[in-house]
């Protein structure tokens, strides 16, 4: 798992059920996760790329502009 400090710039997804089930129809292929994201929501992305954002859940959150803590994000390629 590689660990980024810079997001892409696209627009991403959010939410653990909205990602799992956009992977399931293939159009997810990378997902960030925040360096304290719980495991049994880890153990739900396979089959795509997962890359391990630096900071905590709260500072995914506002990095994307978000008022609150976001555990993972979905990206299209």
């Amino acid at each position: 798992m590689e660990t980024i400090t810079k997001l892409p710039e696209k627009k991403g997804l959010i939410g653990a059920r909205e990602i799992a089930a956009a992977i399931k129809t293939g159009k997810i292929k990378r997902v960030v996760i925040a360096n304290n994201c719980p495991d049994f929501l880890v153990q739900r992305l396979e089959k795509v790329k997962v890359e391990k954002f630096e900071g905590s859940q709260r500072e995914l959150g506002t990095k994307l502009g978000k008022p609150f803590a976001v555990a993972m994000v979905g990206y299209e390629s």
